[in-house]
């Protein structure tokens, strides 16, 4: 019943909002539903905000919507919620100067129920300064258990986190973390490392032969990782249950993405499937190391492989990948590229499957461009452009991931997002499983309007949103009572639309506070309360 209204509430305001528009319509493909602007970090003054990883979470807050999960250059790992855009947690991995770093890498963040509660909790591992594992509530944001030395900064920054089955036989699920070397290649833990999924104790550690560490993934037999010498040779390497290497492939190249697939050569054991180097060198073997199949797609970035479903009826999956400069659709048994799109774009950046929108069965595909800095659905059939938004001109607007979010209102067409490198997310409406020649009604505020913080009272944060008609430069500052500023939200050019911000006031007492929006055609004030 709570669902049903939480829909109710959600298809309401968007009507209301389009009859209050000369071009009145309902909600349509390519709607915005919410955007969302990732938060200062008040620790510290390096606000790099880019979208690192991007994924939904089952539903934490018990809305009947699942939830996202944002992992920034900033140091923050968000929880946002999925009908609304609101944050429901936040948690930081900068403590200073030693025990400081961020999510590097989009695969190391993985979600899985960890604790059998029914609630669905992250593991994030860090790089640079931080070169820890952490395990969060899903629920709530806190730290379950954590792994790694907050002292040091020479054990290798975390590359991949990997939940998928129990090593223990204890019946939780345990993480699989692929932890790498130092530069200069001595030192480090350039390792496999199984943790305990309940308390993060070590199950085991394999150090590699190689110095560094790439992606790393849970088989069905054990795992497999990349590594590399900082240069030839590449590999990747198989290990048993216990962590001992059983087998080693050469690889063409860093290993940026490696994913497990059903079986494709007809031995009746799974396959892997590997992306590699700056050529786009994608390739298959099977669960002993042996190659199958490769191919080369050309010039192309870090980035991971996307499974799909088998369009071609030839009874293997087909999957798509980010990293080169054209979209694919490819055929997991052979190799075979069942379609390309240029995209008149350089490095695709992020991609996810977002089920069937088109009523064709297939499964289509939504991916973030470098530049243009686009975020765009395509046809999983033909790799034709449903869908295009542009997040900006410049390449610091750049799209950086692309994630699914399941059907918030039970039509059976998925939702996607966008999130780009000025730490901009968006959530955009799926259609109704009918995809028609439309240009989507922009979601741009009429007027400039400046609305309460929530919650208020509060304590030690809120959510701070205003909506702009225009693109402006835009300055939301918060004042103690005597006007001495606390803290700059944010000073800097935004594109028209609906923003929010958070305001962290751990270090403040309690007391009534002002926080201001000024732009170039709009000033107003607000009053907001700290509770402790």
């Amino acid at each position: 019943m709570k669902n049903l209204f939480l829909i109710f509430i959600l298809i309401f305001t968007f009507y209301a909002y389009h009859f209050s528009s000369a071009n009145s319509r309902g909600l349509e493909f390519g709607d915005i539903i919410w955007q969302f602007q990732v938060p200062d970090n008040p620790g510290t003054s390096l606000q790099d905000k880019q979208v690192r990883s991007l994924k939904q979470i089952p539903d934490v807050t018990g809305d009947g919507v699942n939830d996202v999960i944002v992992a920034t250059g900033n140091y923050w790992t968000l929880c946002i919620n999925g009908a609304t855009g609101v944050i429901v947690w936040q948690y930081s991995t900068h403590f200073g100067s030693i025990n400081t770093g961020s999510v590097e890498w989009e695969d190391a963040m993985d979600i899985a129920d960890l604790d059998n509660n029914g609630v669905f909790d992250v593991v994030i591992g860090c790089g640079g300064g931080n070169e820890m594992v952490y395990a969060l509530n899903g629920a709530t944001g806190t730290v379950m258990w954590s792994y790694g030395s907050p002292t040091t900064t020479s054990d290798g920054d975390i590359e991949a986190i990997s939940i998928k089955r129990d090593f223990n036989n204890d019946g939780f699920k345990d993480v699989i973390v692929s932890a790498s070397g130092v530069t200069g290649g001595s030192g480090g833990r350039h390792a496999a490392i199984c943790l305990n999924g309940l308390n993060g104790q070590q199950i085991f550690i394999s150090t590699q032969p190689q110095p560094f560490t790439d992606d790393a993934i849970t088989t069905d037999s054990g795992v497999a990782i990349g590594a590399n010498n900082n240069g030839a040779p590449y590999v990747v390497n198989g290990l048993n249950n216990s962590g001992s290497i059983v087998w080693t492939f050469t690889a063409p190249g860093n290993v940026w993405s490696l994913k497990e697939i059903p079986d494709i050569n007809g031995n009746g054991s799974k396959d892997i499937l590997g992306l590699s180097g700056f050529n786009g060198s994608v390739y298959a073997i099977n669960g002993t190391g042996g190659a199958i199949w490769s191919v080369t797609l050309g010039s192309s970035n870090n980035g991971k492989i996307q499974l799909l479903n088998d369009a071609n009826a030839n009874g293997s999956i087909d999957f798509s990948l980010s990293a080169p400069q054209v979209a694919y659709r490819i055929d997991s048994k052979t190799g075979g590229i069942l379609w390309s799109n240029s995209l008149s774009s350089s490095y695709l950046r992020g991609i996810d499957n977002i089920g069937d929108i088109t009523g064709d069965m297939i499964d289509d595909i939504v991916i973030a461009t470098q530049q243009p800095a686009r975020l765009l659905v395509l046809n999983g059939a033909t790799g034709g452009i449903l869908f295009e938004h542009v997040f900006g001109l410049t390449i610091t607007q750049r799209g950086d991931r692309a994630a699914v979010l399941k059907d918030i209102d039970t039509n059976g067409v998925n939702e996607f997002l966008g999130g780009n490198r000025e730490g901009k997310v968006i959530l955009f409406y799926g259609g109704n499983g009918t995809v028609t020649n439309i240009t989507p009604v922009s979601e741009i505020p009429s007027e400039y309007k400046l609305n309460q913080n929530y919650p208020n009272p509060f304590n030690p944060t809120t959510n701070i949103n205003f909506e702009i008609p225009v693109s402006s430069f835009v300055s939301l500052k918060v004042y103690d009572v005597r006007g001495r500023e606390i803290s700059t939200l944010v000073n800097s050019h935004l594109n028209a639309g609906s923003h929010t911000f958070m305001f962290d006031a751990s270090g403040l007492t309690s007391g009534v506070y002002f926080y201001t929006l000024q732009t170039n055609n709009y000033s107003k004030t607000m009053k907001m309360m700290v509770t402790k």
